[in-house]
């Protein structure tokens, strides 16, 4: 198909946004709404259970942001939710006090003298503004937003209330060096870049000061300061970062989680669990080479409930066949011997809560395209799931004596809304209805869910979407998700109902490598990304051709990251897709070893370094430039110019192979941009450019 068809094409989809429609009939979704969607987010209810907090979320077209701001609702849904902070700016992350009479949250607003309570410290306020800290009176009706003098960093409530707890970064003590006059010269005219360390470059941040060095990369240190302000006291010297600060319910020490290995450029992530007191005494609790997080107190104060895994450096080390799995123990709180609490459960726990009078932990996990509530004893059996439907739950949030919880939930067909239950999940109170007027004026497709055989016989799951108002037979495009340590589900997702508005079915499935389908099936991609779960996504595409109206002439195929690498090896292993679209993916293994900021995903997964011979073959032969001679699919590639976790240069390889061998292709580069968080114009944009390539080639 020629360029030329474009035209039609581009007519046909603005065609589409501008015509008008008959009174009271659903429209097509426009490239516009995805500048109305609102979602919710991070509930918090209040500890007596009685109101709920959370974040919604939303953009700002005309100044190509995101924006946020907290809502307030009772939590038995008597009455509408209210907008709780000034839509002037930004305002996210809410936590209440333990006595319910403070709520605290993240704003870029700038302070003014008399909005920061006394005994100012630094960055806490004093008139200066500093912080990004605020608080607001819960028990004062329309109170401002206050500081409070010392407090630096997210607060840790107390439980007696008496203390918040932070981190900071904390540059050590160092004198300066003079500089000699042609070295100020020198220092004031260059503009490059100096390094003689390793890790250099991190997606979303850019290039790195230097991690070795304290200075350069100051410590998140553990500081206390009291409830009413004041100046606040270093608790740690560690010398790294300080994570997951917990109070222990006495209130005289904090759990925390730390890397001592931090500074060592050759150890991955393998951080511990320690216990820090009020007056500064700090004991390491683990030193194993096991990934410690997410610590939690037992009601009595005796134990210690958290996640545990094989560190990553023990991983490589082994050249074993699968990743860690994530198992929740419990130790005493003065250390000692472990015990695993779900050594026969095969899903992934998210953070464990003790239940106050300590006979249950509460924590969520994804269970196939869904996200759910489960309970375990505290002394450990068989997890019972709490909630049900084909929904992704999350940010579940308790009241004090767990009779209430808060947490957001979304369908295919919904973006996320806010939700409160019973501690058991029953009795489900729905809070927020943001996007109600609009899902009442647009025509959105439904999802229905499918499982389906893959070449060995492994059962898959996935969804198809079928096209709003179109005739079939449908042309289809097979989305894949980033990752491949990740999962589709009960979600709602923009791109897809945009496709299908443009008259696309949209199958989406997650193939071996997911997570949700236990430890088998997640590592079911180490050693050979492209061997499995290709199968098992070319197995969704026979089922779709087999049990709905497809037309077998017009599929195409698109995915980004992960998915932009299954893409640009799928269409060297068939010729069966008309179209595809890579967004982001990896084209060859040993020059993105180089050039990513993960150089450990080639390290574990493809068990081991480019110098080594087997590891270099295994990435040779899983590479898509390998096979690039095979290509007969036109390609159109989506890439971030600053993307450092899958660097552009990857599918450039791939956009030049194709141009050298007169296939049709076509690049688009998105200055500025990383890997992940796109601003609005330039996702409307991705979403048009990708739709408009599918109806050259597909329609």
């Amino acid at each position: 198909m020629k360029s030329a068809s474009l035209l039609p094409a581009i007519a046909a989809i603005l065609t589409a946004v501008f015509l008008p429609r008959p009174v009271g009939a659903a429209r097509k979704l426009e490239l516009a709404d995805y500048y109305r969607i609102e979602t919710a987010a991070t509930p918090a209810i209040s500890p007596d259970g009685r109101w709920v907090v959370f974040v919604c979320n939303n953009t700002i077209e005309a100044e190509n942001r995101r924006h946020s701001e907290l809502w307030l609702a009772p939590s038995d849904g008597s009455s509408p939710a209210t907008r709780l902070t000034t839509p002037a700016f930004n305002a996210s992350a809410p936590r209440w006090s333990p006595d319910g009479k403070l709520l605290v949250f993240r704003s870029s607003r700038a302070a003014s003298a008399g909005e920061v309570e006394p005994r100012a410290g630094r960055g806490g306020g004093g008139g200066g503004g500093e912080g990004d800290i605020w608080f607001l009176r819960m028990d004062r009706p329309s109170g401002e937003a206050f500081q409070i003098a010392g407090v630096e960093g997210m607060p840790i409530f107390s439980p007696d209330n008496r203390w918040i707890a932070f981190t900071r970064r904390t540059p050590p003590p160092r004198a300066a060096r003079d500089l000699s006059p042609i070295e100020k010269q020198l220092e004031q005219r260059f503009k490059g870049r100096m390094y003689d360390w390793m890790n250099v470059r991190a997606d979303g941040r850019g290039y790195l000061p230097d991690p070795r060095d304290p200075a350069a990369t100051p410590p998140n240190e553990l500081y206390i300061v009291a409830r009413d302000g004041g100046a606040p006291r270093q608790v740690t010297r560690l010398g790294v970062d300080v994570r997951e600060a917990g109070w222990r319910p006495d209130s005289g020490a904090l759990a925390l989680i730390a890397d001592s290995h931090q500074r060592d450029e050759y150890s991955y992530e393998r951080a511990d669990l320690w216990v820090a007191t009020v007056d500064g005494e700090i004991r390491r609790l683990t030193d194993d080479g096991f990934e410690y997080d997410s610590p939690a107190w037992s009601p009595d104060g005796k134990s210690l409930v958290f996640r545990r895994r094989q560190g990553l450096s023990q991983v490589i080390q082994s050249k074993q066949a699968h990743g860690a799995a994530v198992d929740i123990y419990r130790m005493p709180a003065t250390g000692g011997t472990m015990v695993n609490l779900t050594p026969d459960w095969d899903l992934i726990p998210d953070a464990p809560v003790y239940t106050p009078d300590g006979s249950f932990l509460y924590f969520g996990a994804a269970v196939g395209g869904d996200t759910q509530l489960f309970r375990i004893p505290a002394a450990g059996g068989q997890p019972q799931q709490l909630t049900r439907g084909e929904r992704n739950l999350g940010g579940f949030s308790f009241s004090r004596n767990f009779s209430q919880l808060a947490y957001t939930a979304g369908q295919a067909s919904r973006p996320a809304d806010v939700f409160t239950a019973k501690g058991d999940g029953s009795n489900e109170v729905r809070l927020s209805s943001l996007n109600a007027s609009w899902i009442e004026g647009v025509d959105l497709a439904s999802a229905e869910r499918i499982h389906f055989p893959s070449r060995d016989g492994t059962e898959i799951e996935g969804w198809i979407m079928l096209p709003r108002g179109a005739k079939p037979p449908f042309p289809m495009v097979l989305a894949i998700h980033g990752g491949p340590h990740g999962a589709f589900g009960s979600a709602f997702d923009y791109e897809f109902q945009w496709l299908a508005a443009n008259g696309f079915a949209v199958l989406y499935t997650n193939p071996r490598g997911s997570t949700g389908y236990g430890e088998k099936f997640l590592w079911g991609t180490w050693g050979g990304w492209g061997k499995l779960d290709y199968e098992d996504v070319m197995g969704g595409v026979d089922y779709a051709l087999t049990h709905y109206s497809i037309d077998s002439k017009r599929l195409g195929v698109t995915g980004y990251s992960y998915g932009g690498f299954l893409t640009n090896w799928t269409i060297t292993q068939t010729d069966r897709f008309a179209a595809a679209v890579s967004g982001a993916g990896v084209v060859n293994w040993l020059s993105d070893y180089g050039t990513a900021d993960i150089p450990r995903t080639k390290e574990s997964e493809f068990g081991g370094s480019p110098w080594e011979p087997a590891s270099n073959a295994l990435m040779r032969s899983f590479s898509p430039i390998t096979y690039a001679g095979r290509v007969k699919t036109p390609t159109l590639f989506l890439d971030g110019e600053s993307d450092m976790r899958v660097p552009i240069v990857e599918n450039e390889q791939m956009y030049t192979a194709l141009k050298k061998l007169r296939v049709p292709a076509k690049m688009v580069r998105y200055p500025g941009d990383f890997h992940g968080g796109w601003p609005p114009w330039d996702m409307v944009h991705r979403y048009y450019q990708e739709t408009l390539w599918f109806r050259e080639y597909l329609q």
